[in-house]
C-alpha cells in the first residue's frame, strides 16, 4: 500500500474516531407506537467533557438519522468546535432514525399513483401519530437528559419535508425553525401542498421561518423549461418550485429557498442542510476577523452579538475567557494596540480574576 494512502486512512480513521465520541445512541420505548424508537444525539465537545460553556443548548432535530447523522454531525463538530468557528452555534443534534419511514413521514392515507406504487401506498398516513412520538416522548426525553434550550429546529428530506411541513401547518409552535430538502410536495397529486401553502398565507407563523432546498431532478438547470418539462419525473420538481413561488410572493412568513442545480435527490441532503442552517443563522455570526475594521467596538459588538443570540436560541449566552482572548490574538496580529486595550479592558469587567492572570502570562 502507498505512503500516501496509509497515511489519508490512518488520518480518516483518528478524524471518524473524534466525531463518534461525540455521539451517543439513545432510545426510547413509544407507548404511541408500541415499539423501540432509536436515535443518535450529537453533543457538543464541551459537554462530552464535562467542561458546559452554557448552562443550555438549542436542539436541531433531523429525521432519516441513520443517513444524515455522519454528515450533519460532522459539519456541526466543524463550525462550532474547529478553527473557533461560529458560523453555527453549538448544538444538540438528535438523529432520528426510522422503522416504517413511508407510515411514519406521510400526512395521510393516499390511494397509488404513478409517483407512489401500491405497496408504499397502503402504509401511508402516519404523520400525526409520529408528530406525538416527537412531541410526547423523544423531546421530554431529551429534555430531561441532556441540558437543552427551548429552541428547536427541524430538519427533513423528502417524504421527511413533507412530515415537516405537515408539523409547520398543523403544530408550528413544535419548532422555531423549518429546513426542508427536496420534499415531496407531489403527494395526493398537490393537494397535500395546497392547504400548507393557504395554513402558511393565513399570516399566523410570522415568528417561524422556513428554508427549502429544490433539487435538479429533471436534470434541466433552466427553472423555466422545467416547469413546461413533460419528463416523467418532472412533476416533482414542478411541485417545489411552484409552491415556493407562490410562498414567496405571498410574504407570509419569513421564507426563502435554494435551487441546486448541480445536485439531485440524492446529494441535495447535505447541502441543503447546510444553506438552511447558514440562512438560519446568517444574522447571528461574530467573525475574530471583524477586528480588521477600525470601527469595530469589541464591547459594543460582542454585547449585542450575544444579546441577539440569546434572544434566538432562549437561553442567556456570554462570552468566555477563551474567546476573549483569542479576540485578543487577533488584534496582536493586526497591531492595533488601540484595539486592543479595549478590548482587554472590555475583559478586565467581565472577569478580572482571569484577565490578572491571562495578562500575568
Amino acid at each position: 500500500m502507498k505512503p500516501l494512502l496509509i497515511m489519508l486512512l490512518v488520518w480518516s480513521s483518528h478524524l471518524l474516531a473524534a466525531q463518534q465520541t461525540h455521539i451517543v445512541l439513545d432510545s426510547i420505548y413509544s407507548n404511541v407506537l408500541h415499539e423501540s424508537r432509536t436515535f443518535r444525539v450529537y453533543l457538543p465537545k464541551e459537554i462530552i467533557d464535562k467542561n458546559q460553556k452554557q448552562a443550555q443548548y438549542p436542539v436541531l432535530y433531523v429525521l432519516d438519522g441513520d443517513d444524515n447523522y455522519l454528515a450533519i454531525s460532522g459539519m456541526m463538530h466543524y463550525l462550532t468546535e474547529v478553527n473557533s468557528n461560529r458560523i453555527f452555534p453549538k448544538m444538540i443534534v438528535v438523529f432520528i432514525n426510522n422503522t416504517n419511514r413511508t407510515r411514519d413521514l406521510t400526512p395521510y392515507r393516499v390511494n397509488a399513483s404513478a409517483m407512489l406504487p401500491k405497496a408504499m401506498a397502503d402504509v401511508t398516513g402516519g404523520a400525526e401519530a409520529f408528530t406525538q412520538v416527537i412531541e410526547k416522548e423523544i423531546i421530554p426525553h431529551i429534555n430531561a437528559k441532556y441540558p437543552t434550550s427551548p429552541y428547536r429546529a427541524l430538519i427533513g428530506h423528502s417524504f421527511g419535508g413533507i412530515f415537516a411541513l405537515s408539523v409547520l401547518q398543523k403544530h408550528p409552535d413544535l419548532f422555531d425553525d423549518y429546513i426542508v430538502i427536496d420534499p415531496s410536495l407531489w403527494y395526493d397529486n398537490g393537494r397535500f401542498s395546497n392547504t400548507v401553502l393557504q395554513t402558511i398565507q393565513a399570516g399566523k407563523l410570522r415568528n417561524k421561518s422556513l428554508f427549502i432546498g429544490l433539487a435538479n431532478t429533471t436534470n434541466e438547470p433552466n427553472l423555466n423549461k422545467v416547469l413546461v418539462s413533460k419528463a416523467a419525473f418532472s412533476v416533482h420538481e414542478k411541485s417545489i418550485l411552484r409552491f415556493c413561488q407562490k410562498l414567496s410572493r405571498s410574504k407570509s412568513m419569513p421564507f426563502s429557498y435554494q435551487y441546486y442545480p448541480y445536485d439531485d435527490h440524492g446529494s441535495v441532503p447535505f447541502v441543503g442542510a447546510y444553506d438552511g442552517l447558514r440562512n438560519i443563522f446568517r444574522a447571528h455570526q461574530l467573525s475574530y476577523y471583524e477586528v480588521v475594521n477600525p470601527n469595530f467596538d469589541p464591547e459594543k459588538r460582542i454585547n449585542s452579538y450575544y444579546k441577539n443570540l440569546s434572544a434566538k436560541l432562549k437561553t442567556p449566552l456570554k462570552i468566555s475567557p477563551s474567546e476573549l482572548e483569542y479576540f485578543d490574538m487577533f488584534y496582536s496580529i493586526n497591531q492595533d494596540k488601540r484595539g486592543q486595550q479595549k478590548l482587554r479592558a472590555y475583559y478586565k469587567k467581565l472577569y478580572p480574576l482571569k484577565y490578572e492572570k491571562y495578562i500575568s502570562k
